[in-house]
Parts: structure tokens; sequence; C-alpha cells
């Protein structure tokens, strides 16, 4: 049977685990039989301390529990957890004495050792030894997020074309970049492009690239900006005078990914002195002062920020030469925003053109209602499915507000 699913890798902090948990709550509420497999050996329960009082009885039967409930930790349900089957972090850093790093890649290459014993537990678990005809499961993969996993090992890649072929599995890649701190930083973005392009062609998948935690931008951009009498201002007036993004450029430039080499003149800008009501009187002074504009151009003028900025337009060149890169922007907690990535990664994996089996087998009310959900959804898809620039802007307004961007920096104006 053909089962479909996600791989979900990310930087630590992007929101992998949180975008598994919104993801599945939401494919469950479509009829869909959705599954996390936490590969993440990290996501663990730390182990719970002897107190006194208890004795060796209590200790064993709250052990009983903790394993009949499965890793309390984390937020979704899971059908296979390798920290609870295969192997932790934390007992590995134990027993061998390794770092963090070094003790993730060894659980990693311990899993792909003993992956015919994951294989194993998945098919049992899933229905599929016993059962040619088990429901068609889709599976949520929960991966570390540590770049060495990616950049310099192929485990997690051999994982997954492992996976493919034994649980003939028609599987996309969603790759997760923390919105919140790329797009306000040219250089942490331009890094992340280039970290999106090289995992691409090293997963050997069907790629989708998300910018999460979009709801965050607007805690940073000017329409939540409190005043400092502790107000906040909502007026256009405020948007007018000085409400301007700490993006140098909107959001549709940041997910088409054309001509990064546009970011270069925003290197050395700070973010946060062009965020309204973030810069005073005073600061506004000091940067236009004479002085500082010199201090300014001699460093725009030294060795280092030349090479900075040659390296940059390198990694630039870089990206743009493949051409594979692009993102969808997303809010876990906004479902018009997880359905359209769904959509994108429906059309990845094929599923798309899928009739869900668990439909058919239920009764008549529950299956009229599920039957309206798949409908809906398929509409979805045909008439909305791409991301296009009135889409774009109306999410950009939405988190965002009413702000400007940094399209023109006063120091820029003194080159």
């Amino acid at each position: 049977m053909v089962l479909y699913g996600q791989i979900v890798i990310g930087a630590p902090g992007s929101g992998k685990t949180t975008y598994c948990d919104g993801m599945q709550q939401y494919l469950r509420l479509l009829g869909r039989d959705a599954w996390v497999v936490n590969l993440d050996p990290a996501n663990e329960v730390p182990p719970a301390r002897n107190e006194e009082g208890h004795d060796a009885e209590s200790n064993t039967n709250e052990q009983q529990v903790e394993e009949e409930e499965g890793n309390a930790q984390l937020p979704y349900e899971t059908i296979l957890d390798v920290c609870q089957d295969i192997i932790s972090l934390d007992s590995v850093m134990n027993q061998l004495h390794l770092g963090p790093n070094g003790g993730l890649l060894y659980c990693m290459e311990y899993i792909e050792h003993h992956l015919g014993h994951v294989l194993k537990l998945l098919k049992e678990r899933l229905g599929i030894e016993n059962d040619k005809h088990a429901s068609r499961a889709y599976l949520l993969f929960d991966l570390p997020g540590q770049i060495e996993l990616t950049a310099h090992s192929a485990v997690v890649g051999r994982i997954a074309a492992r996976l493919v072929r034994e649980l003939d599995l028609r599987l996309v890649c969603v790759q997760l970049v923390d919105a919140a701190i790329c797009l306000p930083d040219v250089s942490k973005f331009i890094g992340a492009s280039l970290v999106c392009t090289s995992s691409m062609m090293r997963m050997e998948l069907p790629c989708v690239n998300v910018l999460s935690k979009m709801d965050l931008l607007g805690g940073i951009g000017a329409n939540n900006i409190k005043q400092k009498d502790g107000s906040e201002s909502d007026s256009d007036d405020d948007f007018a005078s000085d409400g301007h993004s700490p993006m140098p450029f909107n959001l549709e430039f940041f997910t088409q990914c054309y001509d990064l080499h546009r970011l270069l003149d925003y290197l050395d800008s700070n973010p946060m002195d062009f965020i309204s009501g973030a810069v005073t009187d005073e600061d506004k002074e000091y940067m236009d002062d004479p002085e500082y504009q010199k201090a300014r151009q001699r460093t725009r003028n030294s060795n280092f920020y030349r090479k900075y900025r040659k390296l940059h337009h390198e990694l630039c060149d870089l990206v743009d030469d493949f051409g594979l890169l692009s993102f969808l922007p997303l809010s876990i907690q906004d479902a018009e925003s997880v359905g359209r990535v769904v959509a994108r990664i429906d059309k990845c994996n094929g599923y798309v053109f899928v009739k869900d089996q668990n439909l058919q087998q239920s009764t008549a009310g529950v299956e009229r209602k599920e039957n309206n959900l798949q409908d809906l959804f398929s509409s979805a898809i045909v008439a909305d499915s791409e991301w296009g620039t009135g889409v774009l802007s109306d999410v950009q307004e939405k988190y965002l507000g009413a702000t400007m961007f940094r399209e023109e920096i006063s120091e820029l104006k003194h080159r």
C-alpha cells in the first residue's frame, strides 16, 4: 500500500515539534489518519529523580504508567518514538561521555544501523505486515535540527531513502526557517537560504521550504510597538510618520528569493534601529552626526567589511545559480495558512490525486461530513493553491500591519 507523509527538518527552535502538532490536528480534521514518528532522540522526558518517601514499588508503578502513556513531553500523538523504543540522547551522553552534537550524530547513526527494527515496529503498528488492506496512514517524521546532520553527514538522507523504498512512502521534505529571526537580519536570511539549498540537494526529495512563526513578526513590527508610556498606537499617523518594518523588502521578495544581491546593502544595518518607537530623538541626532557618518564610512571602506560583503555576494551567487529556493509563509495557528501549505505539500507528494479510503468506511452521517471537508479542501486546492501577489499582500498586512520597509536607510544616503 502506498503511504504519504512529510519529513520535517529545520534549525533548532524553528518550530518543528509545534508544526507536527498543528499539522497532525489539521490533517485529522480533514479525515486523514495522521500520526507522528518522533525521530529526534533529544525529544525525551528527563528521568525522574528518586525522592525521599518513594519506595521501589511506587517508582516501578510510576515507570510503568509513564511507559504506557508514552513521552509526556511531546504535544502530539506518536505511533513510534525513538526515545522510548530505540535510543535517547541523554543515555548516550551519560554512557559514552559525548557532547550534545556528537551524541545526537551517534544516535542518528545508531537509528540508521537499526533501521530494520524501526521499520518492523512501524509496520506492526500500522498493520501493514498482517493486513494489506490496512487504512492509509499519513506519517509526519519529526527530526532533530542540528545542521551537522544534513551539512556534514548523509545519515538523514539515507534514512529517508530507505523509508521511501521499504514503506512505499511518498515523502516530502518540509524545511522550516524561523521568520521572526531570519527576515529582519539580512546575513541570517542569506545563511538560511544557503542551508535550505544545500539540504534540498542532499535530501534528494521534493522539498517545501516554510517561513514559520509568521505571527511573531507583528511583535517586531511597527503595529505592536509600544509607546514610552506603555500604550499601543494604532493610528495611521504613526504608520505614516515613523512606522517602519525591520524587513528591508516586502514579503514577496523573501518568498520568491529573486536577486538576493539586493540584500547586500543592508548587511551592516541594525534592524532594531528602524522599528517605530525604538529610536529616540537623541539616537536620531547621533545617527545624523557627521563624525558618526565618517566612522560608518571608514567601517564600510575597511578590509574586513569588503571581505564580509564579498563573502555574502558569493553566497547569493551560489543560491541564485541553483534557482531552487522559494518559501511559503506559515502561522501554525492560522488554519488558512496551514491549508495552503498542505495544498502545496499534497501537490509535491501526489496526495492531491488520492481519495482517502477512510471516508468510504465511515457511517453515512460521518461520511457526509468528511466528504464535505474533502470537497472544501479540494476546492481550495483548485481555486487558490498558490501564494499569489494578492494573497501575500493580505498575509503581509495581517502580520506586519501598515508598515513601511527599510528600502531607504539614512546611513546609505551618505555613502
